[in-house]
């Protein structure tokens, strides 16, 4: 595996999909995903979009970084020490290409915290829909410059700046800059 490989993510869809006794028909008919190309996933032959693994992980009932996201293992008292070297850290792109998200927070925190490395290209747009109620997103440049917009607010945001806000309305970041652009972005669910 080279350190930009993608997390092998096809072994888990399939084991998921029998898990739930669809066959590849079904679960494609469910996901709107082709059968040719989820069979193409399955056997690692093909890398999904963001748009594709989304769909996929909402037809299956589970969260997207349940299916990115390898276990860790415990000691005799519960207790564990991982490394995540940087080829096994999973990272997912836009179906354009310009938008790199490396998911960074562990499986079990992604209910409450969620945090990504990301890089958008020049010209590269992050859409989301509303998160749950009381969701706020925090997110800090390092390279670049982003502009935020939630609702009919923008803003700039620039180098060492942080933007905090509400995600519990759709809302956009996008690289409206002359270079790409890398921030640290950390998803703070039902924050009251």
């Amino acid at each position: 595996m080279t350190r930009n490989s993608p997390p092998d993510i096809g072994l888990k869809i399939k084991a998921l999909r029998n898990e739930h006794k669809l066959t590849l028909d079904q679960l494609a008919k469910k996901s709107g995903v082709s059968k040719s190309m989820l069979s193409q996933i399955e056997r690692g032959l093909t890398n999904p979009t963001l748009a594709t693994v989304w769909s996929l992980t909402q037809s299956l009932g589970i969260n997207i970084a349940n299916l990115l996201v390898e276990a860790t293992t415990e000691d005799e008292k519960g207790r564990y020490l991982e490394v995540v070297k940087s080829h096994q850290t999973p990272e997912i792109q836009s179906a354009d290409g310009k938008c790199f998200l490396r998911i960074l927070g562990p499986i079990d925190h992604v209910a409450k915290t969620e945090w990504y490395d990301m890089r958008l290209e020049v010209g590269g747009i992050l859409e989301s829909e509303a998160h749950s109620d009381g969701t706020l997103e925090h997110l800090t440049v390092i390279e670049g410059e982003l502009a935020v917009e939630n609702g009919q607010q923008q803003l700039i945001v620039s180098v060492g700046d942080t933007a905090r806000y509400q995600a519990d309305t759709p809302h956009t970041i996008e690289n409206k800059g002359k270079i790409s652009a890398r921030a640290l972005m950390v998803v703070l669910s039902e924050v009251r």
